[in-house]
């Protein structure tokens, strides 16, 4: 699910577990990537909310997050970025990030 810049600045406020697949229409790995991300997006039934982000068309979040490539996932808890992955990932990797967020 696509998320604007307004609704993820309040999850991240609330502080809210959020994992974000930032990507562009341009970007090759990022479209194999993203029917992955949606599909795990998808499946996944925890507290864990899952987006995606068009980094040109919120290219001031790009900024303030330090995004310098694409694809990049980055997690939030408590209102902070506590993870980023650049570049590709996997299925599992994705679920693994999840987890990790679950437990963490």
């Amino acid at each position: 699910m696509e998320i604007n810049s307004v609704d993820l600045q309040q999850k991240i406020n609330n502080g809210e577990k959020i994992i974000v697949e930032f990507w562009g229409t341009w970007c090759q790995p990022c479209l194999a990537m993203k029917p992955i991300f949606e599909k795990v997006s998808k499946e996944n039934t925890s507290e864990v909310q899952m987006y995606t982000m068009d980094i040109d068309l919120n290219s001031k979040v790009g900024v303030s997050l330090g995004i310098r490539s694409i694809p990049t996932i980055k997690v939030f808890n408590g209102g902070s970025v506590i993870d980023t992955k650049v570049g590709m990932l996997n299925e599992t990797s994705i679920k693994d990030m999840v987890k990790e967020l679950i437990n963490g």
